[in-house]
């Protein structure tokens, strides 16, 4: 529940008569993932090209989940869940077009935003609910009767008596490849989801090596705002660097088009101009590892990347490192015993993670510090799994795991439904000419996926097609 204002205090009073037992589930907007709050979050997607000139500092905000207006759910009260504490309240929303038109006072959900309507068609007050969910007369609850999750190894039960909480029910053991199921609902043992046959396609915008700045074995990447991080080495000497690039008006019409590309048939047009500007690079230590075994996850002020003992956070204002998760102790039964790729879900504050060893997705749990699995994929005609990233579609409010093999073309985009668990949405394809292997990669700058190229001390950027709707709704 959100201590926020008049609307927590009127969600109060109907938890406290007990309704939420009887409120039906048909009419619970489903609860995606889960977890509580956030820690160091990310904006969904990347955010809007530089104009040529300008200077990127990658300090802006970048924005967060934007959720559009869709049809509510609603629901009859027999008494306002009001008290006169509201009488004074400010009214944010008054007109014809507002969502509390024709709507009598209560409690009503607009997606995963509580709204409490004064009764004469204005908004008294409203929140976010995210990562618990909405319910009409309710407000925010965190789960409904009869519903199930999974925190890391952890399969969680919707206790509804008194003030709905989630409770453990299950744990699956990770050792003996077993991971939480809410289809069944248990532990289940690991096996592929998904399919090997492209459902759409993206392409290859640019590429670049810092080999002249004096980096090599350029590997995991990460980006944030206009900012692209690489690990690799300087010398012998591990270091984390950054380039901010800017995209120019290369065909002269006046318009920025990041996602201008001559095979796409919605954005046809030759490939504009990337411009990398140098920014930065210091020494990162990481357990001895090499870099190509620690994804990079990157905000405005930190860095974040996977290793063989732990997830770690470095501050950039005071180079402080500090563990965001230990690395979990079933690793040592696999073949490779680290921690390597990173993904962040903003929505629910829960890590993703997972390694070489096979293409399986570790989730962590940060209130019992254990991590468990979340799901396998397919073989992608690659030699391994590598490279991962986690993105809210910033039109829906969806959360997904998208993944990728190391020498394929393929990325796999997953999400996890609250009534069969992860499902493949998508797998995308490419025609890659760089012959530069994944190590790595996330999305920011034009939108775009920015990948790491070991193999050619590259890094390079992918996107557009059909993966625009998802990345860059606007195109």
């Amino acid at each position: 529940m959100h201590a926020h204002s008049t609307l927590t205090q009127a969600t109060s009073l109907t938890h406290a008569a007990g309704t939420l037992q009887a409120w039906p589930t048909a009419l619970v907007l489903a609860l995606v993932g889960c977890g509580s709050g956030s820690q160091d979050s990310r904006p969904s997607t990347g955010v809007q090209p530089t104009v040529g000139g300008q200077d990127s500092d990658g300090t802006t905000d970048g924005g967060g989940v934007s959720t559009p207006q869709t049809t509510p759910t609603t629901g009859e009260i027999d008494e306002p869940p009001l008290d006169d504490t509201t009488a004074d309240a400010p009214k944010f929303d008054v007109g014809g077009d507002s969502f509390c038109k024709e709507k009598p006072v209560g409690i009503f959900c607009d997606e995963r935003t509580a709204v409490l309507c004064d009764g004469d068609g204005a908004i008294e007050d409203e929140t976010s609910c995210a990562p618990e969910q909405c319910v009409p007369d309710l407000g925010c609850v965190a789960c409904v009767e009869g519903q199930w999750s999974c925190k890391g190894p952890r399969l969680m039960a919707c206790n509804t008596q008194g003030v709905a909480q989630w409770e453990t029910s299950e744990v699956c053991d990770p050792a003996a490849q077993q991971f939480c199921d809410i289809s069944v609902p248990g532990c289940s043992p690991l096996a592929p989801i998904g399919s090997v046959e492209p459902t759409g396609e993206y392409y290859l915008y640019s590429t670049f090596s810092p080999t002249a700045d004096g980096f090599n074995t350029i590997s995991d990447v990460d980006s944030f705002d206009n900012r692209i991080w690489f690990v690799g080495y300087s010398g012998s000497e591990l270091v984390a660097g950054a380039y901010d690039v800017t995209l120019l008006d290369s065909d002269g019409d006046g318009v920025l088009e990041p996602n201008q590309h001559p095979d796409y048939v919605d954005a046809q047009g030759v490939i504009e101009e990337r411009v990398f500007t140098f920014v930065e690079s210091f020494p990162i230590s990481n357990d001895g590892a090499i870099p190509h075994q620690m994804e990079l996850h990157a905000t405005a002020t930190s860095l974040t990347w996977a290793g063989p003992l732990q997830i770690s956070r470095y501050d950039l204002a005071t180079g402080v490192t500090s563990q965001v998760a230990p690395a979990p102790p079933w690793l040592a039964g696999l073949q490779y015993k680290y921690l390597a790729f990173l993904g962040y879900d903003e929505i629910n504050d829960v890590w993703y993670s997972g390694n070489e060893s096979a293409r399986r997705v570790f989730q962590y749990d940060a209130e019992t510090m254990t991590w468990g699995y979340a799901f396998e994929f397919p073989v992608l005609s690659g030699d391994h799994m590598d490279g991962m990233d986690v993105v809210t579609d910033a039109s829906t409010g969806t959360v997904y795991v998208y993944v990728s093999d190391m020498t394929s073309n393929f990325i796999g985009q997953y999400r996890h439904d609250p009534d069969v668990g992860w499902v493949q949405e998508n797998l995308f394809s490419y025609a890659e000419d760089n012959g530069a292997p994944v190590e790595g990669f996330g999305l920011g700058a034009m939108n775009h996926f920015w990948v790491g190229g070991w193999a050619q001390n590259s890094f390079y950027e992918i996107g557009g097609g059909d993966l625009t709707q998802f990345l860059d709704p606007e195109g």
